[in-house]
């Protein structure tokens, strides 16, 4: 990708910093499972997919388009989806003795995030047409 560096600097710092903060204020979302750390890898997925359908329908070599792609994906997603939070979250579960929640937790934040950058992919191509 070729880019002015300091537009990739500023925008991947603003936009991972707004990702990292909105996944501060979910994370302590819970139940019976960790709910708020589900939804932000689903979330962060399901931009990611947009995003990647997006640059893939944008002219080939596109900079501002690569740009973007990277802001916002290793920017804004990169601060918002929390898979260092989530493998934590499952060891504790363990730890706790909710061997079956952890089970259901790892399941749920592989399976729905994948869903979910299938569903961006397919909006954005709906939407991009």
């Amino acid at each position: 990708m070729e880019t002015n560096f300091l537009p990739f600097l500023i925008g991947v710092g603003i936009f991972g910093g707004m990702g990292a903060v909105i996944r501060g204020l979910v994370s302590n979302w819970s139940g019976r499972l960790p709910y708020g750390i589900l939804a932000v890898n689903s979330v962060a997925s399901l931009v990611a997919g947009f995003a990647a359908a997006a640059l893939s329908a944008a002219p080939e070599n596109d900079p501002k388009a690569q740009l973007i792609y990277v802001v916002v994906v290793a920017g804004f997603c990169g601060g918002l989806s929390t898979f260092s939070s989530f493998a934590a979250n499952t060891v504790e579960l363990i730890r706790q003795g909710r061997a079956i929640m952890a089970a259901i937790n790892a399941a749920l934040n592989f399976i729905l995030p994948v869903i979910a950058v299938v569903l961006g992919v397919l909006l954005a191509s709906s939407l991009l047409k």
